[in-house]
């Protein structure tokens, strides 16, 4: 593949000249109807060591707003990046609408030294691809434009390059990298590149290879792909292009199914109170050995409560709470997204909360929103709730594939018991700020809410992130179960039992 690429293309400088000039002035005007439109840009420069990379980038930055981009340069991870999944430390980093993010070297350069060298399982390295197409896949389908360039060069202007860093006296902070992946190296990694272009050269984020061994020649070709990028993406937008066949049966393939889940739960179950205390006594007792035993592993730890309003979320987490080291667990409340959350992908504010290895987040409520009540509300058009389904199995089985343990609850009480708890709130000086009047709302609404539950529970219980359904008539059962649950699970994956 890459040694077909014709090498030898150059421009003279008067020709560049000329061609940069009109390109700068495009690039700026294409950056504010961008800005204008909310698309969101991600640019990724990847490519061999000294491809002239830093010159290019350089040369691509002039004509834009600084004001509308942020450049990241990837080096090695620092610690927290090393206690969560590689495509972590990205997610953190998409832009908002209308912003671009420009990628001086990416999620592929890490992955190459991080999955993909030489003698990697296969069965890790189709996990890693799968992970990195999920991760460009959900920001284009929620509107991103991802341009990605590779610069290539052969290895005789690599080696005749070296030498001219090393006659520039070049820091070796700044080459440091550079040399360990020396010149000799080109044609072991040769076969990872190409292997990793072909496995993610995909239709909503292609590569372009950039002849780059001269550089002017490079430099136009960025700025002229990264145009016409952005002209293509502009036209689709204006055009309002009706949905694709294939975006069409997915949508067709996620209507909703037919037989109930939750209409099975057995709602009778129920515990005394002196059951409830020495059942709750012990089970307190093996997860208070275990919160260490995970954190002597290194397994990361996300636990899932959704339910119905008043349903017991927030009883249940105390519950498990109480035991916990606080320095080892963190409790993520989650509301309505803010200004900030909504001008990014859905699944941003998530990411920025999934916990370090050895550590656990504990969600009330969670990315089941978009399914739920973003989908109920409207706050979401069909296409994006309908596709959500994919998404989130997408994004647990990434995190499931990098250690960490997803255990997922839904409390779920019937009509007449939630109608009891209301009224008991309304009627309780200290209880009071738990009842509002969308809590009525959406009770109004019971019979869609009810519709959606089924669906999401059907739709997203995976052979890696079950979901438990708990009945939650009565409290007593549905703490003690939820706490079951977890020692159960934890001590299966750790293996101490």
């Amino acid at each position: 593949m890459l040694e077909k690429v014709d090498l030898s293309k150059s421009i003279q400088k008067k020709e560049y000249d000329d061609l940069t000039g009109e390109l700068r002035v495009r690039m700026g005007e294409l950056q504010r109807r961008a800005w204008k439109l909310d698309i969101p840009i991600m640019v990724v420069f990847e490519g061999w060591h000294a491809s002239g990379m830093t010159g290019i980038i350089n040369r691509f930055l002039m004509p834009l707003n600084p004001m509308g981009f942020e450049l990241y340069t990837t080096g090695n991870p620092c610690p927290q990046e090393e206690q969560k999944p590689l495509i972590w430390r990205f997610w953190t980093k998409i832009p908002p609408k209308g912003k671009i993010a420009i990628f001086d070297r990416s999620w592929y350069r890490r992955a190459l030294l991080e999955h993909l060298h030489e003698g990697a399982a296969e069965e890790d390295v189709t996990k890693c691809f799968n992970g990195l197409a999920y991760f460009e896949r959900q920001l284009a389908d929620d509107g991103y434009l991802i341009v990605k360039f590779f610069l290539h060069i052969s290895k005789e202007k690599q080696e005749e390059r070296y030498e001219e860093i090393k006659k520039k006296g070049i820091p070796l902070l700044l080459v440091k990298e550079e040399e360990n992946d020396s010149a000799s190296k080109y044609e072991r990694y040769l076969p990872l590149v190409e292997r990793m272009l072909e496995k993610t050269d995909i239709q909503h984020a292609p590569w372009t290879i950039v002849e780059s061994d001269d550089l002017n020649f490079a430099t136009v070709k960025v700025m002229q792909t990264f145009i016409q990028s952005i002209e293509e993406k502009i036209r689709t937008i204006e055009d309002k292009r009706p949905v694709s066949e294939l975006q069409s049966a997915q949508m067709q393939a996620s209507r909703p199914l037919n037989s109930s889940v939750l209409k099975t739960t057995d709602m009778g179950v129920s515990l005394s109170r002196e059951e409830y205390k020495e059942k709750k006594k012990a089970y307190l007792k093996d997860l208070e050995s275990l919160q260490y035993e995970l954190f002597r592993q290194g397994r990361p730890v996300i636990l899932v409560f959704e339910g119905w309003d008043a349903s017991g979320k927030g009883g249940s987490i105390r519950r498990l709470a109480q035991i916990m080291n606080p320095r080892l667990y963190k409790v993520i409340p989650v509301s309505a997204p803010s200004d900030t959350e909504l001008a990014r992908h859905y699944l941003w504010r998530f990411y920025n909360e999934i916990p370090e290895a050895g550590h656990v987040s504990i969600f009330d409520r969670s990315w089941y929103g978009r399914v739920l009540v973003e989908r109920v509300e409207g706050l979401c058009s069909d296409q994006e709730w309908r596709r959500a389904y994919r998404e989130i199995n997408e994004f647990e089985e990434v995190l499931t594939n990098y250690g960490t343990l997803i255990i997922k609850f839904w409390l779920h009480i019937d009509k007449e018991e939630q109608l009891h708890r209301f009224r008991e709130r309304e009627t309780t000086a200290h209880k009071q700020w738990k009842i509002t009047p969308d809590d009525w709302k959406n009770r109004d609404k019971w019979d869609m809410y009810e519709e959606a539950v089924d669906e999401m529970l059907q739709r997203t219980s995976t052979t890696y992130a079950p979901w438990t359904i708990v009945g939650s008539n009565d409290k007593f059962y549905s703490r003690v179960r939820v706490l079951q649950v977890v020692v159960e699970t934890l001590e299966r994956e750790l293996k101490v039992k």
